[in-house]
């Protein structure tokens, strides 16, 4: 809803400027176009990852003029006793908006929603005064000893570079390969063919 995509959510980053906001946030939001930047302070991207553990948190970039041709990289992250997260492991995904034109329930508007999550492969253009996020995924190596790690993400765009801090905390434990717990809370084909009103497994 509106409430949802205006709350007080999202931390400004050391590198902001009046000509392109940084800021971050969990990877639990859904970030509009539009929201505006928030006013709490951060001077790093926190992630909290165990070993064997893929997590992610948001990088949102909002600059009040064009930019062009913009590219946001990201470098190994350095920890304790010499210990490394190779920038390999440092995945950016440039999130995608879809038109929502007719509300499926009343939890929803219509409106521009995030939800296509593609790899960042190559330069792309950023609208002014509107938010670009970007997951900045991490995949925390079984082997990778516990503690703090710290590394960058550098941006580029023409005349325009940043750098912002990255730290991942990595707890004293490993998930297995496998997930243990499977569910599919509730699904029935049954309400699927309901929902859209089919009536065979063709359609």
């Amino acid at each position: 809803t509106g409430d949802y995509f205006n709350a007080p959510f999202g931390e400004l980053l050391e590198g902001s400027t009046g000509k392109v906001g940084l800021w971050w946030a969990s990877s639990g939001w859904k970030i509009s176009r539009d929201k505006s930047l928030p006013v709490e302070n951060s001077e790093a991207i926190m992630i909290q990852a165990a070993r064997n553990e893929a997590e992610a948190a948001q990088l949102v970039v909002r600059p009040t003029v064009p930019l062009s041709g913009f590219t946001a990289r990201a470098g190994d992250l350095s920890g304790p006793g010499g210990a490394v997260i190779s920038s390999e492991k440092v995945e950016v995904l440039q999130v995608r908006y879809v038109n929502v034109e007719r509300p499926t329930d009343k939890s929803s508007i219509p409106g521009y929603w995030p939800d296509p999550l593609p790899l960042l492969k190559g330069p792309i253009d950023l609208e002014s005064n509107k938010n670009q996020p970007f997951w900045i995924r991490v995949k925390v190596p079984r082997s990778t000893p516990a503690g703090i790690y710290t590394g960058s993400i550098k941006l580029q765009a023409r005349d325009y570079n940043a750098n912002v801090t990255l730290r991942v905390e990595v707890f004293d434990f490993a998930l297995p390969d496998r997930m243990t717990c499977t569910t599919a809370f509730g699904f029935s084909p049954g309400n699927v063919f309901r929902y859209h009103k089919l009536s065979d497994a063709g359609q």
